[in-house]
């Protein structure tokens, strides 16, 4: 059977259309990926969070050992040590309260929910990379 080549070449851009078509995509998925990639950012960190709370213990019960302890250093110890465990629990308790089912949400109740959510977790995110940074600098001071 001899076809067209006008035809062949007409259903395979038919065909190929669909695929290029600009279809409209659903912001809210963005916004989800966002979110997702805010938490990704820095949940690599988590055990970071743990061992610098030991390391910061430890130079608080080495310094209240010492002869002369020095009360302002220790309790500034303690404060980040307390810093390092919140940001960490932060985050399980965003975790915990994210829920990715929207079923019976309308696009824009979806929205409004994935915004707030942005912003929990933005915060999680800047407190755990704050306290990082503060313990940090404080680890590297003799």
């Amino acid at each position: 059977m001899y076809r067209s080549p006008l035809l062949i070449i007409f259903i395979c851009l038919y065909l190929l259309m669909p695929g290029c078509s600009s279809e409209k995509k659903d912001p809210n998925d963005e916004l989800k990926r966002e979110v997702i990639e805010i938490h990704d950012e820095v949940m690599p960190l988590m055990g970071n969070l743990k061992s610098l709370k030991t390391k910061l213990e430890e130079k608080s019960n080495l310094i209240s050992q010492s002869d002369s302890p020095d009360i302002e250093k220790i309790n500034r110890l303690d404060q980040l040590a307390t810093d390092l465990d919140s940001a960490f629990s932060g985050m399980f308790v965003w975790m915990r309260q994210f829920n990715s089912d929207y079923e019976g949400m309308t696009k824009d109740e979806i929205n409004n929910y994935l915004l707030e959510q942005k912003a929990k977790v933005e915060k999680v995110n800047a407190d755990i990379k704050g306290a990082l940074a503060a313990a940090n600098s404080e680890l590297e001071k003799k």
